[in-house]
C-alpha cells in the first residue's frame, strides 16, 4: 500500500551535528554539548566511529574552539515533538458470526483487536475492544490482512513493507503474546484467505504481483505450494483476495500498477529466503493499467490467465483494497478506497460493468475504507474505515447513499487521523513550511 500523507508542522530538532567523514564512510559527529562530558569517552566513541587514528589521544582539528563548553543533545533525548495518530487504524475486518466476534488488523499500533458482533457506539466515545493482540513479543509490525480459521480456532496476519512474516495467534491470545506459528511471505504481502475445502491459503504479494498458495498449518521457511506470477495473469499490483473452496477459484483486487521490471514468469518462487535468488527479470518500464478483478482456477499456477476480468471505466473501480464474496447471493464485495465507496457485483461477472450497487454518499460515512467482510448468518456487511477511526454496519442489501445500521468507534469522535500507512522518508518544504511524508 501506497499513500502520501503532507502535515504542516515543525521539524524534529536533532541531535548530533555531522562533519568528517573517515574513510569508510561513516559519518562523525562534531561535538555540541548539553552537559559536559568526558573527553576521554568522548574521544573513545570518536576513535570507535573511525575517526580517530589508532592512538591518537588529542581531539582532532576539525573540533571547533570552546567545543568543551558548548552544548548539543546526545544520549536518550525526548524529540521536540511527535506527529502520530496514538488510536489505532482499522484495516482488514473478518467477521465470525458463529462465536458473535469480530477482529480488525491495525498497522498504526501493530496490533489485532477483537470486538463483540453487536458493539455498537451510540455516544461520541469509542467502544472497548474484548481484548487486543499487541507487543514485541507478537513479532507484528505493518500488518495489512486478518483473517480466521474458525474450525482451528486461530487467527492469521501478515506483515507487509516490513517482516515478511506471516503470524498464526489462537483466538484467546490476548496481550503481548507470541504467535503460535510464523511463516517466512514474500516481500510486501498483503492480502490473505483461507480455503477450508482445499485446505490451503492464499497470500497475495504487490510488487512482483503474484500469488503464493501454501498449505494450512504452513510455517518456518517452508515454500508455498504454488506461485502465480507472469503477464499472462494480468496481476498489478495485487491486494485483496478470496480463496472460494466451493467454486474452486481465487478472486483478486488489482490497483493496477505494473513495476518497471517484468515478473518473473513460472511457478517457482521469484526470491525465498535461505536459498538462491533467481535471475532478475529484464527492465520494460513501468506503466499503469486499469484497476480489476481477476478470477483464477483454484488449482492455477505459474503464468496462468484468469478466467475472468473485471475491469473499465463503468466499473468504477479505484484503489480497489480488500474484497469478500457472498456465494448465496454470488456477490463480490469491493472495498474501494478511492472513492471511499463499496462496489458490489456479480460472481460471474466479466469485462467492463457496472456493479449491481453501490454503497456510497455522504450519509454512509465511509472514509476511505479498507476492510470489507460479509457476516451471512446475520445479514450484514462490515466495513473498515481507514479514513477515520470507525467501523461500519450496512444491511447485506445496501444500496446507494444509505445510514450505516451500526458504528463502531475505536476512538473519540472526530479524532484526527495522520495517514500514516508504514512511513518511510521524509521532507520538509520550507516555501509552505510543511512536512512531506511519503508512505
Amino acid at each position: 500500500m501506497r499513500r502520501v500523507a503532507i502535515t504542516a508542522a515543525a521539524m524534529v530538532v536533532l541531535g548530533l551535528a555531522r562533519s568528517r567523514t573517515p574513510s569508510d564512510g561513516a559519518l562523525c559527529p562534531t561535538p555540541r554539548l548539553s552537559s559536559p562530558i568526558n573527553e576521554a569517552r568522548l574521544l573513545a566513541l570518536e576513535r570507535e566511529n573511525g575517526c580517530l587514528d589508532d592512538g591518537q589521544d588529542q581531539p582532532p582539528a576539525s573540533w571547533p574552539p570552546g567545543w568543551k563548553s558548548a552544548t548539543m543533545s546526545g544520549g536518550d533525548v525526548p524529540p521536540v515533538r511527535v506527529v502520530s495518530d496514538p488510536y489505532p487504524t482499522l484495516h482488514s475486518v473478518v467477521v465470525d458470526a458463529e462465536r458473535d466476534r469480530v477482529v480488525f488488523s491495525d498497522p498504526n499500533r501493530h496490533a489485532l483487536w477483537t470486538y463483540d458482533r453487536l458493539a455498537e457506539s451510540k455516544t461520541r466515545r469509542e467502544v472497548e475492544p474484548l481484548g487486543g493482540i499487541r507487543g514485541p513479543a507478537t513479532g507484528m509490525m505493518f500488518i495489512a490482512a486478518v483473517t480466521l480459521d474458525r474450525e482451528k480456532k486461530e487467527i492469521y496476519t501478515v506483515d507487509n513493507d516490513i517482516g515478511d512474516r506471516l503470524m498464526v495467534f489462537p483466538y484467546d491470545a490476548d496481550g503481548n503474546v507470541k504467535p503460535k506459528r510464523v511463516l517466512d511471505v514474500p516481500h510486501q504481502a498483503w492480502g490473505i484467505s483461507i480455503s477450508d475445502e482445499r485446505n490451503e491459503f492464499a497470500v497475495t504479494v504487490e510488487a512482483p504481483r503474484e500469488i503464493v498458495i501454501y498449505r494450512k498449518g504452513a510455517e518456518g521457511h517452508e515454500a508455498p505450494l504454488r506461485t502465480i506470477r507472469g503477464p499472462k495473469t494480468h496481476l498489478g499490483d495485487p491486494h485483496g483476495v478470496f480463496f472460494d473452496g466451493v467454486n474452486n477459484e481465487l478472486v483478486v483486487t488489482n490497483h493496477g500498477n505494473q513495476g518497471g521490471r517484468a515478473p518473473a514468469p513460472g511457478d517457482a518462487p521469484a526470491r525465498q529466503r535461505g536459498s538462491r535468488v533467481a535471475e532478475p527479470q529484464p527492465i520494460e518500464g513501468g506503466k499503469f493499467e486499469e484497476p480489476s478483478i481477476t478470477v483464477y482456477p483454484g488449482d492455477a499456477k505459474g503464468d496462468a490467465a484468469p478466467l475472468r476480468r473485471i475491469q473499465g471505466d463503468k466499473t468504477g473501480l479505484n484503489w480497489p483494497m480488500a474484497i469478500d464474496v457472498d456465494r448465496g447471493r454470488n456477490e463480490i464485495a469491493v472495498a474501494n478506497d478511492g472513492d471511499s465507496s463499496i462496489r458490489i457485483f456479480r460472481r460471474t461477472d466479466t469485462g467492463n460493468v457496472a456493479p449491481v450497487r453501490v454503497i456510497h454518499g455522504p450519509r454512509t460515512l465511509i472514509n476511505g475504507p479498507m476492510g470489507v467482510a460479509y457476516d451471512l448468518k446475520n445479514g450484514e456487511i462490515w466495513v473498515a474505515n481507514y479514513g477515520d477511526h470507525t467501523a461500519l454496519v450496512f444491511p447485506i442489501a445496501a444500496n446507494g447513499n444509505v445510514a450505516p445500521k451500526r458504528i463502531l468507534r475505536n476512538a473519540p469522535q472526530g479524532a484526527p487521523t495522520v495517514g500514516f500507512g508504514n512511513p518511510g522518508a521524509v521532507a520538509y518544504d520550507s516555501k509552505r513550511d510543511e512536512i512531506l511524508v511519503p508512505n
